[in-house]
């Protein structure tokens, strides 16, 4: 399957964030769009197969930006999670952060100082477990939020 793992390291043109806080997905997009000057709004919900069924993970997307795509996603709910290793499965949320102007080393600075913010830590996309999952939103960004 080497030639599988080679597919997506190639098309992996993003960066990932884990943000542990205990505010709800809401109120933290709330927050960084204030700190970040941001504009995260729902986007979608991403559906994920675990061992008792299937849990729904809410996704906000900014999609105003021209500069850069960034979206959060709720890892950890009370039914699974999509992050699943090197410790990522620890973390509330996923901070995907596409190939643009500023980097994800840039805006841990600036997420580690919200105080809502209990850690951060930035993620190896390959190596978390949610490669796959998140791919799919790359797909979605193309098409409308009722088609995915």
């Amino acid at each position: 399957m080497q030639w599988l793992e080679s597919d997506f390291a190639d098309s992996c043109d993003f960066e990932l964030i884990g943000i542990g806080s205990h505010l709800g997905p809401h109120r933290l997009c709330w927050e960084l769009n204030g700190s970040l000057n941001w504009n995260l709004k729902y986007f979608t919900m991403l559906e994920i197969p675990q061992r008792q069924g299937q849990t729904e993970h809410v996704v906000y997307r900014d999609s105003d930006s021209i500069t850069f795509s960034v979206a959060l996603v709720a890892n950890r709910i009370s039914g699974g999670v999509i992050a699943r290793f090197q410790g990522a499965a620890h973390f509330d949320y996923l901070l995907q952060i596409g190939e643009g102007e500023v980097s994800a080393a840039e805006w841990l600075t600036s997420i580690r100082k919200m105080k809502d913010v209990t850690y951060v830590q930035k993620l190896d996309p390959l190596h978390s477990g949610a490669m796959e999952h998140l791919a799919l939103l790359d797909l979605a960004e193309t098409s409308s939020p009722e088609l995915v």
